[in-house]
């Protein structure tokens, strides 16, 4: 199928991934490059040591990248499809990479599961604009989401400087108000994990001689979490993914990369059971 720039661009989810598409949509940005029938994919290097790799199936069209982007298309994706579009002599090379031919595998037995269950149940029928309606709900759900977690770090951020200007000794005189409030802010947030963090605070006061010492090193790295996620960019991909599951992001099983499967035998040497928000 053949697209116009035009036509690409208004897949992107927003401006600033149609911009940073067009500035990736060059041959410099780019490594293996290839096509066949049904789909393209290509290399980009970002920040990360090794380069994302991004696929297109062209008949629908589909994306596929692994970089931490939460954004549908991301901008790499959007990228590799302005660059097929306006140098597809580029894309010389026929024989799709293992993790081409994987994705567009499961894509097929996927395709081929959905139309076993419209057959079962049509009543359960999804129409493509339905289709196309949730995806667009999904993106924007996503955006929304990092916009209340950048604004709740910000307040965070605030709140941790006030909090060792006053003094940890101020800290044992604190009511339950003061850490609920906070904790129950970055709830709202959508950052559970932060408000965990901060409920902990108020046990460490009761507990032991030396509460002063890990309620710092805790503060030290609630406020190294709350940096790290203003330049979370910056780092590679492994290490997005651990800053935002201390956040509080988590991941539906089909979502998790096949590769971060590991399969042996385990040896159970303990066992600690903990307590945490009611479980």
């Amino acid at each position: 199928m053949n697209y116009t720039a035009e036509q690409i661009i208004a897949l992107a989810p927003d401006a600033a991934s149609a911009k940073s598409g067009r500035t990736l949509a060059t041959i410099s940005k780019w490594q293996n490059l290839g096509r066949d029938e049904q789909a393209v994919w290509g290399e980009c290097q970002g920040s990360g040591a090794k380069p994302y790799q991004i696929s297109l199936d062209l008949t629908e069209p589909a994306f596929k990248c692994n970089c931490p982007s939460r954004k549908f298309p991301c901008k790499h994706s959007l990228g590799l499809f302005l660059l097929l579009a306006s140098s597809p002599a580029l894309f010389e090379n026929p024989s799709p990479p293992t993790w081409v031919s994987e994705w567009l595998t499961k894509r097929e037995q996927q395709k081929q599961r959905k139309e076993t269950a419209a057959v079962k149940n049509a009543d359960a029928e999804v129409d493509e604009a339905t289709k196309a309606r949730r995806d667009s709900q999904r993106a924007k759900r996503a955006l929304d989401r990092e916009a209340k977690v950048s604004a709740g770090l910000k307040e965070l951020d605030v709140w941790l400087r006030d909090f060792v200007r006053a003094g940890l000794a101020a800290a044992q005189s604190r009511p339950n108000s003061y850490w609920n409030q906070i904790a129950a802010r970055m709830i709202d947030a959508q950052a559970p994990g932060v408000a965990r963090r901060l409920r902990e605070l108020s046990f460490l006061t009761q507990v032991g001689g030396d509460w002063t010492e890990r309620m710092l090193a805790q503060v030290g790295s609630l406020f190294l979490l709350l940096k790290a996620y203003q330049r979370i960019e910056t780092f590679p991909a492994e290490t997005q993914a651990d800053i935002r599951t201390a956040i509080g992001w988590t991941l539906k099983e089909e979502e998790l990369p096949a590769d971060n499967i590991v399969r042996d035998e385990w040896l159970v040497l303990g066992q600690r059971i903990t307590g945490e928000e009611g479980l």
